[in-house]
C-alpha cells in the first residue's frame, strides 16, 4: 500500500493553520488506482458481512457508496448537521480543530443491523468514535471501521474499540 503515498497531496495550514492536509482527490482522478485501492475494502466488506455500509460525509461517501453499490448493500449516510430531511438522530463531538455534530435519519435500518463505517481517515479517532456511537444510540451493531488512510502518530486508533474491526490502508 506505500506506493500510494506518491498519489496523496499535502496541503499545509488546511483546514486551519498548523494541519497539514492529505489530500486523496489524485486518487479519485485516476481510475485503475481508485479500484485497486477499493479491492481490500471489497474483501474486507465481503467477509465481514455487514447489513450497511455508513459513510462519514463528505470524503467517506465516495468509498461507501461505491462498495456499497457492488456489494448490494445499503448504504448510511452520516451528515453534518442539518442536512438531511426528516427525523434525525445527532451527537456532538470534538475533532483536531474544533467541535462538529453528525447526525443520521432515524429509520435508516433496521434494529441490530450490522453495520461498517467508511471513511477516508482515521487521525485523532473523534469523527470516527462519534459516528460509532451515533450508529448504536440508533440501535445499529457497530461491527467495525475501515479507513482509506491513517495518521498513526495521532493514535485515533485508540479511540476506537479494540474488539470491532479497524482497518486502514495508506499509513502514514
Amino acid at each position: 500500500m506505500e506506493h500510494f503515498k506518491k498519489y496523496i497531496n499535502e496541503i499545509k495550514d488546511f483546514p486551519k493553520e498548523g494541519i497539514v492536509f492529505k489530500d486523496i482527490n489524485p486518487i479519485y482522478k485516476d481510475p485503475k488506482i481508485l479500484k485497486e485501492l477499493m479491492v481490500p475494502l471489497e474483501k474486507l466488506i465481503a467477509t465481514s458481512k455487514p447489513d450497511y455500509i455508513a459513510g462519514i460525509e463528505s470524503r467517506g461517501f465516495i468509498s461507501a457508496s461505491a462498495l456499497a453499490f457492488k456489494l448490494e448493500l445499503g448504504f448510511i449516510p452520516i451528515r453534518k448537521p442539518k442536512k438531511l430531511p426528516g427525523k434525525v438522530i445527532g451527537i456532538n463531538y470534538k475533532l483536531e480543530y474544533g467541535e462538529d455534530r453528525l447526525e443520521i435519519q432515524l429509520n435508516s435500518f433496521d434494529k441490530d443491523s450490522k453495520i461498517i463505517i467508511i471513511d477516508d481517515l482515521l487521525a485523532t479517532g473523534g469523527t470516527a468514535s462519534a459516528a460509532g456511537s451515533l450508529i448504536r444510540n440508533a440501535g445499529g451493531s457497530l461491527i467495525g471501521y475501515a479507513f482509506l488512510m491513517e495518521l498513526t502518530d495521532l493514535q485515533g486508533r485508540k479511540k476506537l474499540e479494540s474488539n470491532l474491526i479497524v482497518e486502514s490502508l495508506i499509513k502514514f
